[in-house]
């Protein structure tokens, strides 16, 4: 009996929250507010490149490198926060630029979901 009182309750107000909602969408469209990117997955990283992403949990903007142009290469993102080795050699990962301060490698098929990768090699 009382999950029906409730249920009765909940109708309006939420009905009323989804309609506050409906009305914020078209003022942020109309304000210039840039829609989201679509989410990227590890799955979207293509065969044989090494993928990062600007933001943990393989979210942001995501950059995909397939082989390093240096002994070590600066990360593309000031720092990476989220990588997957989509590649067919073990990468190496470091916090601070000219690949110092190792946090550790990558083999091919491995992520790492939330990290602070400045350079690799």
């Amino acid at each position: 009996m009382r999950i029906q009182h409730l249920a009765t309750a909940l109708g309006p107000l939420a009905a009323a929250a989804a309609l506050a909602l409906a009305a914020t969408v078209p003022a942020a469209a109309a304000a210039g507010a840039a829609p989201a990117p679509p989410a990227r997955t590890p799955a979207d990283c293509p065969v044989g490149f090494l993928c990062f992403w600007s933001q943990p949990d393989f979210t942001g903007e995501m950059r995909a490198l397939q082989y390093p142009q240096h002994d070590c290469e600066a990360a593309p993102f000031p720092t990476a926060r989220s990588v997957y080795n989509n590649g067919e050699e073990t990468r190496t990962f470091y916090a601070a630029a000219r690949c110092k301060v190792r946090i550790g490698s990558l083999e091919p098929g491995g992520s790492v979901r939330s990290v602070s990768v400045s350079s690799w090699q």
